[in-house]
């Protein structure tokens, strides 16, 4: 069962109050937002958004009893100003971004699962067009260009020879299935390296998932997006689940309070307790920032 990360920590950070207007940009499965709607009550605002339709679908049905008036759209928080203008909200008193993904995308037969046979898409949209799919990039991108993504998104250390791998199999037949790519991957990485902890596609994968969805450029523009929507006062709370996130996060948060725009209220990131870890093991990664903007 997919459980909310930092569920208490990013409630606690938001500082909110009953009549609140509130951005849950990743509302997933609405975990958080459920607890959301329990702190801003009947005269609080929601704004719900999420680029997976069948998440959406999920978060609607658990938040259906809540008290807030909540509105949904189906889009990326990089957006968020004109879907918060779209519902009449000009201004807003916080704004949460979860930026890890739920368990259920897994069998979404997306191609997020490395034991799965279903077609490298990757996207957080249901239906992309194919050029913007994980297989385009597997299929059309050079050697080069493939070491240096999974090289640089994914922090991956044999990323030349998983590149090398890809290109060698593609000569022969296609790479259709997110099975089919973990085993090249699988291939091409030393027998200790097949034996640790983690699958070895682990960080390939999240580099193709980084590129195609565009994830470190939605965080930019979210940040930006955030910062004009928030009211004074208002605060920007965002989790991450790996370290090239989290430096995004830290540098874009430093480059606001450098430039009057409000204070960071996390000189270091709050980290999951041990006991959230031991009961949902996913959350270890997980860090959280908080950033209060000043002025309007």
């Amino acid at each position: 069962m997919h459980q909310s990360v930092l569920l208490h920590e990013s409630i606690d950070g938001l500082h909110l109050s009953p009549g609140s207007a509130v951005i849950d940009g990743t509302v997933g499965l609405g975990g958080h937002s459920l607890e959301i709607t329990k702190h801003i009550g009947k005269d609080g605002v929601l704004l719900a958004l999420d680029l997976d339709e069948d998440a959406l679908a999920r978060a609607k049905e658990r938040l259906k009893g809540a008290s807030s008036t909540v509105h949904f759209r189906e889009g990326s928080f990089k957006d968020m100003y004109d879907y918060a203008h779209e519902v009449g909200l000009k201004r807003v008193q916080g704004i949460l971004l979860d930026l890890g993904w739920n368990l259920t995308q897994l069998d979404s037969g997306r191609g997020f699962s490395f034991h799965a046979e279903d077609p490298l898409i990757m996207t957080y949209m249901k239906r992309p067009e194919a050029k913007e799919t994980a297989a385009a990039m597997i299929s059309e991108w050079s050697e080069r260009d493939l070491a240096e993504i999974i090289e640089t998104l994914g922090e991956e250390r044999y990323a030349s020879r998983i590149a090398h791998a890809i290109v060698l199999r593609r000569r022969i037949a296609p790479i259709e299935t997110a099975k089919d790519l973990a085993d090249i991957i699988a291939s091409a990485v030393p027998g200790w390296y097949r034996q640790g902890r983690t699958n070895p596609a682990t960080k390939t994968f999240q580099a193709i998932r980084m590129l195609v969805n565009g994830e470190l450029s939605a965080i930019e523009e979210g940040v930006r997006e955030s910062l004009a929507l928030l009211d004074d006062g208002g605060r920007l709370v965002i989790i991450t689940f790996h370290s090239l996130e989290d430096g995004l996060v830290k540098r874009l948060f430093k480059d606001a309070e450098k430039k009057g725009k409000g204070k960071i209220l996390t000189k270091k990131p709050i980290a999951p307790t041990r006991e959230e870890i031991r009961e949902n093991p996913r959350a270890r990664s997980a860090k959280l920032r908080i950033f209060e903007k000043h002025g309007t």
